[in-house]
């Protein structure tokens, strides 16, 4: 049993140890005691490891070690003042961005209102009213046709001005190949069109019909001068044949389209041209035009009347 019993030295080094780290509370004669000092001393406690040791609370980082510090200190009293002020001052910088938030609130509903505002400005008062209404890129077709047939008035709010529809009422014009229809602010509408251009004409029944290089016939009228006649059973812009003749056209050079009186075409691959002064041209499918073109070029140099170039590599002549 003795030998279980733990020494009461131990316990007392301990104490010792404590004691070392921890400064006691001042020692007061008992005769200097009173009720409210018993009190007092019965609210000390030894503090915790980092606690300040007479401020219930308070931790080790709200004791300065330094000297600067301490002086900013010691117009604060021992119960805390310095922390609540800087917490206080946290508090108040959390509370900025809930004001910035509100600004930024009423801002934007300030700016849609204005939106808003200018839209209902716009669509529905005469401020922003037509006052002007342009037509750009004709040179056959009359602006008053173009105007007409897009049936726009002056003195409608240009909000309320339909531009899609007005490009399709215009767009039925035969002549014209695209048209756009745009608002400029403040009071001004454009029409910009693109007209047809004729690449050959054809006949049937008598009439001549003006043909663009879609193959749309466009116009009933006699060619300009100049312009290749398309010969083939069944021409128009779903035709093959015609298709063939339409790409020949386009790709030839200026010195042989100008030479062309007419093209005959029977089949895709099979296409003859007819030039001016009566020579035959054998051209083949509608491949390598350019190729074939320039052969034509040199070949047209020889007599004969009539010239091969389906095989730009091999033409032939007689």
């Amino acid at each position: 049993m003795s030998d279980r019993r733990r020494p009461r030295g131990g316990d007392d080094d301990r104490r010792g140890d404590r004691a070392g780290r921890d400064p006691a509370p001042p020692e007061l004669e008992p005769a200097d005691l009173e009720d409210d000092d018993l009190t007092v001393l019965a609210d000390l406690t030894i503090p915790a490891r980092g606690a300040h040791p007479y401020v219930e609370g308070a931790t080790a980082d709200d004791v300065d070690h330094g000297s600067d510090e301490v002086g900013d200190d010691e117009d604060s009293d021992d119960t805390g003042t310095g922390s609540r002020t800087r917490r206080r001052d946290r508090a108040r910088g959390g509370r900025r961005p809930a004001v910035s938030g509100m600004r930024l609130l009423v801002t934007t509903i300030v700016t849609i209102l204005v939106v808003i505002a200018a839209f209902v400005v716009a669509y529905f008062t005469p401020l922003m009213s037509v006052r002007t209404i342009d037509v750009a890129g004709n040179s056959v077709v009359p602006a008053e046709e173009i105007l007409a047939a897009a049936a726009l008035s002056e003195g409608q709010p240009l909000m309320q001005v339909d531009t899609a529809a007005a490009a399709q009422r215009v767009s039925m014009i035969p002549r014209i190949a695209t048209v756009r229809v745009k608002r400029e602010y403040p009071s001004t509408i454009t029409i910009s069109v693109v007209e047809r251009v004729a690449v050959v004409f054809t006949q049937r029944d008598g009439q001549k019909y003006l043909m663009d290089r879609l193959g749309f016939e466009f116009a009933q009228q006699d060619p300009p001068p100049g312009l290749a006649e398309l010969r083939t059973a069944n021409p128009g812009s779903g035709d093959p044949s015609t298709r063939a003749a339409l790409t020949v056209m386009g790709e030839v050079p200026p010195y042989v389209r100008d030479q062309i009186a007419a093209i005959e075409v029977d089949s895709p691959v099979d296409i003859v041209l007819r030039l001016k002064d009566k020579r035959t041209v054998v051209w083949g499918d509608d491949e390598r035009n350019a190729e074939k073109a320039e052969t034509l070029r040199h070949v047209l140099t020889q007599e004969g009347t009539e010239y091969n170039v389906s095989s730009p590599q091999n033409p032939t002549f007689k």
